[in-house]
C-alpha cells in the first residue's frame, strides 16, 4: 500500500496538469476569437430587406407605379422597324427635325439586345403607326421623372414629378361631339403659336390624334386667351388651359413625357 500512494499522486498531478493546459489552451482561443471579429473586415453585414408590393383590397399584391420613363430624341432621320431587325419591315422613317420645327421625339416602351445591339421599342408621334423598334445608333436618350395625367370627367388636368403630384389645373375638353380620345400618348412638340390665334400662348403637341377628323386633328395640350371655356367641353379634342397654366405646366415637363388621359 506504501508503494502505490507514490504512483497515484503522479497521476493526480498528470491529470491536474493536463487540465490546467485545456484551460489555458481554451482562454487563449476565445480572446483571439474575440479580437478577430472586432478587427475583421469580413463581419456579416446586416441584412438588406426590399420593401414588399402594395396589398390591395383583394389581398393580391399592386405594382409601385412608374416614375422614370426614358425618352429618344432623332440624331438624325430614324427607321423604325416592326422587329428589333434592319431586315424586318419598315413601319416608318421619322426626319431629324418635324413639321413645326422640332426635333423628333419617342417614348421608350422597351430595350433588348440583339446581336450585340441596342435596339428600342418606342411610341411613334403618327397617326397610324402607334410603335416600332429603332436602332440605339440613330437616337440620343434622356430621362424624364415628369407625368401629365388629364381626368377628363372632372376637366382636370394633373402634373406628377417622381410621383408627386406638382398641381391641378381646371382645363377645358372635347366637346360632345368631338369628345377628347383617352389614352397614353406622351409630348410630341413644344410649339409657340401665331400671336391671337386659338392656341394661346404655348402648345403642347401630343403624339395622339382626333379620330373624328381623320385628315387633320392632331392633339395638343395648349392655352387660350378665352379663360371662359375653361372647365367646360368646347374643343375638338384638344386640352386647352389659361395660358400662365400652360406655360407652368411646359417648365415642368420635358418633351417626349408621358401623357395619360382618362375617362
Amino acid at each position: 500500500m506504501e508503494r502505490a500512494l507514490p504512483a497515484k499522486r503522479r497521476i493526480t498531478w498528470i491529470v491536474v496538469t493536463c487540465l490546467a493546459l485545456v484551460l489555458v489552451a481554451l482562454a487563449g482561443y476565445v480572446v483571439v476569437r474575440d479580437r478577430h471579429a472586432q478587427k475583421s473586415p469580413l463581419a456579416p453585414m446586416a441584412a438588406v430587406v426590399s420593401p414588399s408590393p402594395t396589398p390591395s383590397a383583394h389581398g393580391s399584391t399592386v405594382a409601385a407605379p412608374q416614375t422614370k420613363w426614358l425618352v429618344a430624341e432623332a440624331k438624325g432621320t430614324v427607321a423604325a422597324y416592326r422587329r428589333p431587325s434592319a431586315q424586318a419591315p419598315l413601319r416608318a422613317t421619322l426626319p431629324r427635325v418635324n413639321a413645326h420645327d422640332c426635333v423628333t421625339v419617342m417614348l421608350v416602351r422597351g430595350v433588348r439586345k440583339v446581336a450585340g445591339a441596342t435596339w428600342y421599342n418606342v411610341s411613334l408621334p403618327l397617326r397610324n403607326i402607334s410603335a416600332g423598334w429603332v436602332q440605339a445608333g440613330e437616337v440620343g436618350v434622356y430621362p424624364t421623372s415628369a407625368e401629365i395625367v388629364v381626368d377628363l370627367s372632372a376637366r382636370r388636368l394633373t402634373v406628377y414629378r417622381r410621383g408627386v403630384p406638382m398641381d391641378h389645373f381646371t382645363v377645358a375638353v372635347g366637346s360632345a361631339q368631338y369628345p377628347t380620345p383617352t389614352g397614353s400618348f406622351f409630348v410630341a412638340e413644344k410649339t409657340t403659336p401665331p400671336p391671337g390665334g386659338p392656341y394661346g400662348v404655348l402648345a403642347l403637341g401630343l403624339s395622339g390624334y382626333q379620330p373624328l377628323l381623320p385628315t387633320r386633328g392632331a392633339l395638343a395640350i395648349h392655352g387660350t386667351d378665352n379663360d371662359a371655356v375653361i372647365g367646360k367641353a368646347v374643343s375638338e379634342g384638344c386640352i386647352r388651359m389659361r395660358n400662365a397654366d400652360v406655360v407652368r405646366v411646359s417648365r415642368w415637363v420635358p418633351a417626349g413625357s408621358p401623357v395619360l388621359i382618362t375617362p
